[in-house]
């Protein structure tokens, strides 16, 4: 499995955008979350390849680092879509309920910035922010605005279990798996292959969580990603 930090991320390419679980879908829209972190060591970025498994797209685990020789990965060998995507786990406040934020590799720079004002005394997951998506459905110029509304004690033993990326959101598959596919289009049977439908575990907010700050701050200046 190819992951990695922050420091690398300029050694992995592929395409920017998206959206995963978690989204914002109208101009201005605004959702509260607590972004699953404790700090920027957390902070990992996935190199996955995208393929169509039962006629829908799906994330595969790449087998090679950047510095290995492309056989390392059949879908490397055989061009197939590579991307560097960042699958941040997002407890979403406002629908109550553990999501997944599928970002590009730019999003590395919003989370440093976040962790290093938010995560120096505390653990990030303790502040939690107003997010708003500015600009329309499909516009690639959409930027997100991230506002603090709180820090206060709350950790990871307070949430929900982490979502599962890898054999979840992104198949984990061998290099056999993979040459498998590249003859017929299809993996080897095999129960990971189906839609993520995984059940999310669920908690209740607290009535103040749900209530908006009445005057919110803007962690930065906003950044296009």
């Amino acid at each position: 499995m190819a992951t990695f930090k922050a420091s690398e991320a300029e050694n992995y390419g592929g395409r920017t955008g998206g959206s995963g679980f978690f989204s914002i879908d109208t101009n201005h829209g605004t959702k509260k979350i607590r972004i699953m972190y404790d700090s920027i060591d957390d902070v990992e970025g996935m190199s996955v390849h995208k393929v169509k498994v039962n006629g829908k797209d799906r994330y595969v685990n790449c087998l090679r680092n950047y510095d290995d020789p492309l056989d390392k990965c059949p879908f490397c060998r055989d061009k197939v879509t590579l991307q560097a995507r960042l699958f941040i786990p997002i407890y979403n406040v406002t629908d109550d309920e553990v999501q997944v934020w599928d970002r590009g590799k730019q999003m590395f720079q919003k989370m440093s910035s976040l962790c290093s004002r938010f995560a120096e005394e505390q653990p990030l997951v303790s502040t939690l922010f107003d997010v708003e998506r500015v600009g329309e459905p499909n516009d690639k110029k959409t930027t997100y605005e991230f506002y603090n509304v709180k820090t206060d004690n709350t950790t990871f033993d307070d949430l929900p279990e982490l979502p599962k990326v890898l054999g979840g959101i992104v198949l984990d598959k061998t290099a056999e798996d993979m040459e498998e596919y590249l003859r017929t289009k299809e993996f080897p049977s095999d129960d990971e292959d189906d839609s993520y439908e995984e059940e999310r575990p669920r908690r209740r907010s607290s009535s103040e969580e749900r209530t908006s700050s009445s005057r919110r701050t803007p962690s930065r200046r906003e950044e296009r990603f």
